[in-house]
């Protein structure tokens, strides 16, 4: 009997075939299907890097499930595609905070907070539909009112709120965003700092003839570029 190209168990019944004729065994066939609809149709396009790579994807997200679920209960209720959609929207990014509410202008869908912004999309169609994006870089400001339910987030041309279904999680998410933002901002604070510290010491370099002119210069822009 063969084992799976895969995961090297026993290969039995239903099976898959992959490009090159590779068999995996039902379990990691069943789990490709879950990742990329119609996989068992379609299997033998599919080369062992691209099967291998599609299930790391779906273990990524199911973490993310768990990481959505652990920061708002809430949304428990959401589709398995609802929670995939929003996972492929965010991306690289690291999630911060996320619930479900109504934009005054655009409706109802879900507020995501990122490491790099504030997405408010509809994950609820068979297309995301992107309805807001903020770059944390470009807010001024973000508070919620228990008295409202509203989210409020500030901009340098407008104001963006958000009525929620679930007040409870309002000022864990604005907390969220403001916390990170602080961290980030430290960091790079201290970065700073310590890049300075260097030009410094490569000037006492350069009055003590160990670098040349020429050499300090090079030193120094690289270091500024990293500000």
């Amino acid at each position: 009997m063969s084992s799976c190209a895969i995961c090297e168990s026993i290969v039995s019944l239903n099976s898959g075939i992959l490009l090159n004729n590779v068999e995996i065994c039902s379990d990691c066939k069943s789990k490709l299907d879950k990742v990329y609809r119609g996989f068992s149709l379609n299997s033998s396009q599919f080369s062992v890097h691209q099967a291998k790579r599609l299930l790391k994807k779906e273990r990524n997200v199911r973490q993310f499930k768990t990481d959505v679920l652990k920061i708002n209960p809430s949304l428990s209720d959401y589709s398995g595609s609802a929670l995939w959609d929003i996972f492929e929207t965010i991306q690289e990014d690291k999630l911060i905070h996320i619930v479900f509410g109504k934009h005054r202008q655009r409706g109802y869908g879900t507020f995501v907070s990122t490491d790099k912004r504030l997405i408010f999309i509809d994950a609820g169609t068979d297309e995301i539909i992107f309805k807001e994006v903020v770059a944390l870089e470009d807010m001024s400001s973000i508070d919620f009112s228990p008295l409202t339910n509203i989210i409020t987030v500030s901009i340098s041309s407008r104001v963006i709120e958000i009525t929620l279904d679930h007040p409870q999680y309002g000022l864990p998410f604005c907390e969220a965003v403001r916390q990170f933002i602080n961290n980030s901002r430290k960091i790079n604070t201290t970065e700073v700092t310590a890049i300075l510290d260097l030009v410094e010491r490569l000037g006492k370099l350069r009055q003590s003839n160990i670098l040349t002119e020429e050499e300090f210069l090079q030193e120094k822009a690289k270091l500024f570029s990293k500000i």
